[in-house]
């Protein structure tokens, strides 16, 4: 026979496990059902760039990091992207003052653009992928 702070243990437990398994599942869904854009990196220059999505007045974030010479696909973040306002793609250079940046830009759920930090660190070009 159980004792009766076993059985209260065992119903907490479950109770944590259902709340986390539909946090899962709610969350899972939002991402499914609204897609994400997306920017291939290219890195040309000498320096290691941390990249930031800027939406003017709102928000900064960080959506990754290209060593020299590397190109990654990066994500900007879907609740970014929906918003329909500009945004503006910043690389910050390690060991230099320079922040390179796009200006602003329009980027919709779903698109994918190349980025390309040229070797002499002064700006970012912006262009649909495959262009």
């Amino acid at each position: 026979m159980r004792s009766h702070s076993a059985v209260r243990s065992g119903r907490r437990f479950g109770l944590v496990a259902l709340t986390l398994a539909g946090a899962a599942c709610a969350s899972a869904g939002h991402r499914s059902g609204q897609p994400t854009a997306s920017l291939i990196f290219r890195n040309e220059s000498p320096d290691q760039a941390t990249v930031y999505v800027v939406a003017p007045g709102v928000e900064r974030r960080r959506i990754g990091t290209v060593i020299p010479g590397q190109t990654e696909t990066l994500t900007v973040p879907a609740h970014l992207a929906a918003r329909g306002a500009t945004l503006n793609i910043v690389a910050s250079l390690l060991a230099r003052g320079e922040r390179p940046q796009t200006g602003p830009v329009l980027i919709h759920p779903g698109d994918q653009y190349e980025v390309r930090l040229t070797s002499d660190l002064r700006f970012l070009s912006f262009l649909p992928a495959g262009s």
